[in-house]
């Protein structure tokens, strides 16, 4: 079997990220096959000027990949893309699409197109940014016509300087502690911040929906692969069937009776 008969995905990763190829292995499994190209590093830049100028870089980034027969190419990223607003998301992703030849998505687009098949249409945001961009955050959301009941810093609840610091058993600790919202389930924004383990342990026992940005953009380079044999890890099913259980009834507290996490 040659390469070129199998799956293969391309997923475009911040130069410092040390969760996003670990947690989509663990969502992806074996196939599809998982190929990286980091974008640059810009050590004398701010945040937000840091986020502007990975924005001009996704181009030449997807090209390091050369002639692999790429299914998809993923920008593992989302506080880049915010600022854009959903439309300008969407026609800069169509764009490069078009150069590249393959499609090509936003981890913010993947996002959205999961709210969409599951049609949610409210969202409670728990991030890992600071103010300034978690408000960007919730005008993308708003923009995209999701109705936006809380939009929360991680990093201010748990006294953490970025993503990459949250503790995991913090973390989990923090959102049982959380309120929620008839119909608005929690997207655990941020590629970066590790969240699978954390919706695995309280997959049985929470009583909303949890997204994460890594389960999103697992899903969308698993449904660009148009192969119906390829599903995901055990891990991924376990999860996604869990939101879906949650998408298909309007009272979230029947969930857990009917859900069994194998």
């Amino acid at each position: 079997m040659t390469l070129e008969s199998m799956h293969s995905v391309g997923l475009l990763v911040p130069p410092s990220n040390p969760t996003l190829e670990i947690e989509l292995k663990q969502l992806l499994d074996d196939q599809p096959y998982l190929y990286v190209s980091r974008l640059p590093v810009f050590p004398d830049c701010d945040l937000a000027e840091r986020n502007r100028r990975y924005l001009q870089e996704y181009l030449d980034t997807s090209l390091r990949f050369g002639k692999l027969p790429l299914s998809a190419i993923l920008v593992g990223l989302t506080g880049s893309n915010y600022a854009s607003g959903p439309g300008e998301d969407r026609r800069f992703c169509d764009e490069l699409s078009a150069r590249l030849n393959v499609p090509f998505v936003t981890t913010s687009l993947a996002i959205l197109e999961l709210l969409h098949h599951l049609q949610f249409k409210r969202l409670h945001l728990e991030l890992p940014y600071p103010q300034w961009l978690i408000n960007e955050a919730k005008c993308y959301w708003e923009q995209a016509g999701i109705e936006v009941v809380a939009a929360n810093s991680i990093l201010d609840a748990l006294q953490v300087q970025d993503a990459y610091a949250i503790d995991s058993e913090a973390l989990e600790d923090y959102l049982q502690s959380l309120t929620f919202q008839d119909g608005a389930p929690v997207l655990l924004s941020g590629t970066g911040m590790r969240t699978v383990g954390v919706i695995e342990d309280l997959i049985d026992r929470y009583p909303a929906p949890l997204l994460s940005s890594n389960l999103a953009a697992a899903r969308w380079l698993l449904s660009r692969c148009g192969d119906r044999g390829l599903r995901g890890s055990v891990l991924f099913c376990k999860l996604y069937e869990k939101l879906e259980r949650f998408a298909s009834m309007s009272d979230w507290s029947e969930v857990d009776s009917l859900f069994n996490p194998f």
